[in-house]
Order: C-alpha cells, then sequence, then structure tokens
C-alpha cells in the first residue's frame, strides 16, 4: 500500500527548512569569523599604523612628546576614551616632569603647573605596584568626588603604565562616558602603544645622560668646556651684547695641598654657586681645575660690563668656611665684550684669556678688560714667537761662557749662556719663555748641552784647566723619561767626566716638586754629575729645599748681591752672611752671581762665598773668547 503524497511533501519540506537552517547558521557563523577576521585585520592595522607612526618620531627634535601625541590620538579615535593624558617620570631627579594630553584626537602638551595626574593616579604612579608592567592590567574606577583636577562630567577612568622590563617610566590616564565595548581590543591597542612609547622614553633617557655627560661638569653640576662653547656659539648667534668673565682661582693648589682634595672641592662648588646667583648670567660653566666661564647679558643691565663683572669677583672674594677651614678666595679674571671687543665667538675667547694673562702678570687677584694694548703686546709676542721659531731652524742661537772665579781670583769654570746672535735680537729674557711656550726648549736644551759638553772636553784634552762647565736645564728637559740617558750617552761620547759637569736647575722646578723629576736628578747625582740651585731666595720656601733636595752647589740671586754695594744695611749683610753660613752646614758651595764691583767681591770672599761670577770679572764672551781666557789662566802644574 503506499503511502500518501501529502504526508511526503510535509517531510520534504522540513528536511529542506533545517538543511536552510543549518545553513544559515553556518553562514552566518562564517560572516562572524570573516566579520572578526577583518576586524582583527583592523586592529593590527590600527596598532601597527601608530606603531609604525611612532617609530617615526626618532628623526624628530622632540621625539617623546610626539609620540605621546601620536599614541594619545589614536587611543582617542579608536576606543571608547574621549580624554587621555601620558606622564612621565623626569629623567633626573631635579627635571621637570612630562604631561601630555589629547582630547577628541586633538593632541597638545599641557601646562605643568595644572596638568599633573589626578592624586590618586600619581599616588599609583609613585607606589611600588605599577613599577612592573602588567600586560594584562587594565583598571577602571569609578569617578570620586574628592579629584576636582579630573575632566568634568567623565565618570569612567583607567589606568594603565607605561614602562620596560619591569621598570615604570610613567603612565596613561584615560577618561570616557560609557563602558567599553571592546575591552580587549584596547587593552591590546594600550599595551602595544605603552610598550612603543617606553622604547622612546628610555632611548630619550640614554640620549640625555650621555648628553650630561657630554656636557657638564660632574663635579659642580655646571656646564663643561663643550658647553661653554656651544652656549657661546647660541648667544652669539643671537646678536645681543654680552660679557665674557673668564674667571681664576689664586692659590687653589696650595688649598689643595694644605686643606685636602675633598675641601678644595667643597671649595669650588661653592664657588659654582655663587657664580649661579649672579643675576645677569646668561651662562656658567667649569672650564678646567680651578676656572670658569660667565656670559653675562649687557642688554637689560643699565651699569657698565666692568662694574658688573667687578661686583660679581666681591661677591666671590668673600670668606667661605667649609668644616673648619676659613679660605679668603683670591680671584683673577679676564673681561672681553661681545661685539666691541671681538667679532666672533672664538676670538672673544682669546680676548678673554690674554685678559686674564695680564691679570695674572700683575700680580693675580684682580680684574683685567681686554684693551688695545693688550691687543698690541699680543702681536708683539706673536711676531717675536714667529721670529723665535725662525732662529732655531736657522740655527741663530749660540752658547756664549761667563767664567766662574775662585776665592784666588783665577778661572774655576764657567757658564754656559744661550744667545741670540742675529742684529736687535732680543735678550734671553724675552726669547727663553717664548721657547718654553712654544715647546721648543727641550731641542734647543739639548743641543746646547751636547755642544757645551763637547767644548770643555775638546779645552781638557787642550790642557786648558778648568773645574767644572754649568749649564742651565729647563723643567721641560727634566721631564722628559729620556733625559738622564742622554746625559749619560753625552757624557760618554764627548768623554767629559761627570764631576766636572754642573747642572744649574731653576728653584720654579723645586716648588712643583714633581716625583718623577727628583728621582731622575738623584740618578743624575749618582752619576757624579754636580747639581747647583739657581737664583736662590726668590721662591716660596727656599729654605726648606736644603734640607731634602739633591744638590751641590747653591747661587745667591743677584739681587742679594746687589745691596751689598756702597754702604749696605746690616740686615742684607746678615742675610747674606746667613744664606752662606746654612749652605756651608749643608755640605753645599756657594755660588754668588750678579757681582760687579771689586768692593762686593771683596765682601763676599770675607763672607765665606767660595766662588764669585758677574760683570766685573768678565760678561758672557764667545767661545774663542773663553778658550783666550782660560789659556791666560792656565795653570803650571798638571791638570787633574
Amino acid at each position: 500500500m503506499t503511502k500518501e503524497p501529502a504526508n511526503d511533501s510535509h517531510t520534504l519540506i522540513m528536511q529542506l527548512k533545517e538543511r536552510l537552517k543549518r545553513e544559515q547558521d553556518l553562514r552566518r557563523d562564517a560572516e562572524r569569523d570573516a566579520a572578526q577576521v577583518r576586524d582583527r585585520f583592523q586592529r593590527e592595522r590600527l596598532k601597527l599604523q601608530a606603531i609604525t607612526d611612532i617609530a617615526a618620531t626618532h628623526e624628530h627634535e622632540e621625539p617623546l612628546r610626539w609620540a605621546s601625541h601620536i599614541a594619545l590620538a589614536t587611543l582617542t579615535r579608536q576606543t571608547c576614551w574621549c580624554h587621555c593624558r601620558a606622564y612621565y617620570f623626569p629623567f633626573e631627579a631635579q627635571g621637570r616632569s612630562q604631561a601630555f594630553a589629547t582630547t577628541d584626537g586633538h593632541a597638545s602638551p599641557l601646562d605643568h603647573e595644572s596638568t599633573l595626574l589626578t592624586p590618586s593616579a600619581l599616588e599609583w604612579l609613585d607606589s611600588n605596584e605599577p613599577l612592573t608592567l602588567y600586560q594584562d592590567r587594565l583598571t577602571q574606577r569609578p569617578c570620586g568626588t574628592t579629584e576636582p583636577n579630573w575632566p568634568e562630567s567623565l565618570p569612567r577612568r583607567c589606568l594603565y603604565t607605561i614602562g620596560l622590563d619591569g621598570e615604570g617610566f610613567g603612565g596613561f590616564e584615560l577618561f570616557g562616558w560609557q563602558e567599553d565595548e571592546d575591552p580587549d581590543f584596547s587593552n591590546e591597542l594600550m599595551q602595544s602603544l605603552a610598550r612603543e612609547l617606553a622604547h622612546i622614553y628610555k632611548s630619550e633617557r640614554d640620549r640625555h645622560s650621555m648628553e650630561q655627560m657630554a656636557y657638564q661638569d660632574p663635579l659642580t653640576g655646571l656646564g663643561n668646556r663643550a658647553a661653554f662653547f656651544r652656549d657661546l656659539d647660541n648667544l652669539a648667534t643671537q646678536q645681543q651684547r654680552l660679557a665674557l668673565v673668564y674667571i681664576d682661582i689664586d692659590g687653589f693648589r696650595e688649598i689643595n695641598d694644605e686643606c685636602g682634595h675633598d675641601i678644595g672641592d667643597l671649595y669650588l662648588c661653592r664657588i659654582a654657586m655663587r657664580l649661579c646667583d649672579e643675576p645677569h648670567r646668561l651662562s656658567v660653566s667649569r672650564l678646567g681645575s680651578d676656572e670658569f666661564m660667565v656670559l653675562l647679558s649687557l642688554e637689560a643691565s643699565p651699569q657698565p660690563a666692568l662694574e658688573l663683572a667687578e661686583a660679581l669677583l666681591q661677591r666671590l672674594r668673600q670668606p667661605i668656611v667649609i668644616e673648619d677651614h676659613l679660605i679668603e678666595p683670591g680671584i683673577s679674571a679676564g673681561l672681553a665684550i661681545y661685539p666691541d671687543d671681538a667679532n666672533t665667538v672664538h676670538t672673544l675667547f682669546y680676548a678673554a684669556d690674554l685678559a686674564i694673562y695680564r691679570a695674572h702678570e700683575s700680580g693675580g687677584n684682580t680684574l683685567r678688560r681686554f684693551d688695545a694694548d693688550i691687543a698690541n703686546s699680543t702681536k708683539e709676542r706673536k711676531q717675536l714667537a714667529q721670529q723665535v721659531r725662525q732662529a732655531v731652524n736657522s740655527d741663530e742661537f749660540e752658547t756664549w761662557f761667563q767664567p766662574i772665579i775662585g776665592a784666588d781670583r783665577r778661572i774655576v769654570g764657567a757658564e754656559a749662556l744661550l744667545r741670540w746672535t742675529a742684529p736687535q735680537a732680543p735678550g734671553p729674557a724675552e726669547f727663553v719663555p717664548v721657547l718654553e711656550r712654544q715647546g721648543l726648549m727641550r731641542s734647543v736644551g739639548y743641543q746646547t748641552l751636547a755642544r757645551v759638553m763637547a767644548r770643555a772636553a775638546q779645552w781638557r784634552r787642550e790642557g786648558l784647566h778648568f773645574e767644572h762647565i754649568s749649564v742651565n736645564v729647563s723643567p721641560a728637559q727634566l721631564r722628559e723619561p729620556v733625559f738622564v740617558d742622554q746625559v749619560a750617552t753625552l757624557l760618554r761620547e764627548t768623554g767629559l767626566p761627570a764631576y766636572c759637569l754642573i747642572l744649574e736647575i731653576t728653584e720654579s722646578l723645586f716648588i712643583s716638586a714633581e716625583r718623577p723629576v727628583l728621582g731622575r736628578l738623584a740618578n743624575l747625582r749618582r752619576m757624579g754629575v754636580k747639581l747647583a740651585l739657581d737664583d736662590f731666595g726668590t721662591g716660596y720656601s727656599s729654605l726648606g729645599y736644603l734640607q731634602w733636595m739633591p744638590l751641590d752647589i747653591l747661587k745667591i740671586d743677584k739681587s742679594f748681591v746687589a745691596r751689598l754695594d756702597g754702604e749696605p744695611a746690616r740686615r742684607d749683610i746678615t742675610i747674606v752672611r746667613a744664606i752662606i753660613r746654612i749652605a756651608r752646614a749643608c755640605g753645599l758651595s756657594v755660588v754668588a752671581e750678579g757681582i760687579e764691583t771689586e768692593v762686593v767681591a771683596r765682601r763676599l770672599v770675607s763672607l765665606g762665598a767660595h766662588y764669585l761670577q758677574g760683570y766685573h770679572f768678565s760678561r758672557p764672551v764667545a767661545e774663542t773668547a773663553m778658550r783666550a781666557l782660560l789659556r791666560e789662566h792656565k795653570p803650571s802644574g798638571k791638570q787633574r
């Protein structure tokens, strides 16, 4: 028996409906999945675009500011949060925090005084908890009535940390009207943006630290030499009148020696603080150990630059008490004005440098303004320096000799003296300092020493009698590690006995008391070379040298000898007698130099001087004349 057609049709229709429903469900699921994929793709595209835009800010002058604006604008456009702030900890404790805000996609910097995060947000940032970055953290809190800094009528808030590797750099504070329809996307977007901003922040902080090291003096916190020239360049391009005061602290080395380096460092910091209190300052820098640079604005000041600088130095010279030490600062300074004294920054610095050089020449603890006299003398010094270099290249320097006389009035030796033989050439008092400043004294001094030792050895071979030959040695030569070896080589090559060579050392070398130099002097004495202290009595603590310096001979400065002419005061005779007695008691021979009369010669012999030297016996003479003098005084006995 067959089924009725109506029932079969009904079943078929029901099956088709079920199939259609399944297909519709599958299609909806596919469309939902496709929509989710599109949404996911759109999310990734938005995040990638924001990250790309943020990464591009690395080349901007203010990358953190612009990266923050991009991040905040992205959040206001793509999430429910319609008002956003970003807040960063300062790069250093003394720095100012940075804050940015965005409303409705328009980014703008915030005024520091009025845009600090809400009190609870600041408390959250300052606590230990947000210093760890939680990648999945999203904190929402209802608006409270005790936080008036919130944007008005925005009931919802979100806080999110900006940081890396457990270190918090700052945070987002976001406000909105309504619930977040897609908190997962908002969280992902904030995570990505916070991570990129953290990288920018860290890069900027590292760059800031490097700049601080490059431009900041680590002791005083002032700008260093590089910062000074940077500021000078920037100010000069503004075409404003300014004064440069080059400051040097007198006697700073003595303060370090007497009080210790810790006190010396605190002393420098106190000076730096006083310089920073100058109301007209544009820039303050520490140029070197005890040198400072101050740029003063002359635009708004009714006082002349010289008065401003004098007032500044008066404040610096006020006594300073550090622990148990009372220090009365001595300040030397050079002043130069832009553009009056110089039309470029480098010539301005050079002008101030020349001015402070003159201040030191005047005895220190004074202020000197750059003027025409300094400019003219500088031009003359440049010309002299050029002439000296040319003279060295042309071998225009010669060695002359001044006899040294014994108490029996016979020649016992000679002092070798450098002379510039060109017409109208200056004397040694002028050209020797130039040789030292130009760094030429090492080569000239060695050539002179070699020439003198060769001549002295030749005279001995000729049978000309003398006990010793004296040669002046500059501090620059003694600072050379090879100097002792050079002397030993010359003694060996020339055949001159070591006991015939006297090296004359200036008292300034002993004042510095450099340990390597003292070691070289001791080595020279062990070789048999004799050492003489020249110009005794002109230094700070001459008597102290006789206790511990390796010396054989003491030369009394001519300033003491000159006072013995005519009718000398009892005090002058007493001083010279005391010097000679002390030298003899220390086992030193005494040479009195600068003798110009027979009366002075006799008095010095009676006071106990061993040797005499001066114009009364002979002026410095050339080598041929010195050989003739030695022949005249040739003894009948055999030379030792």
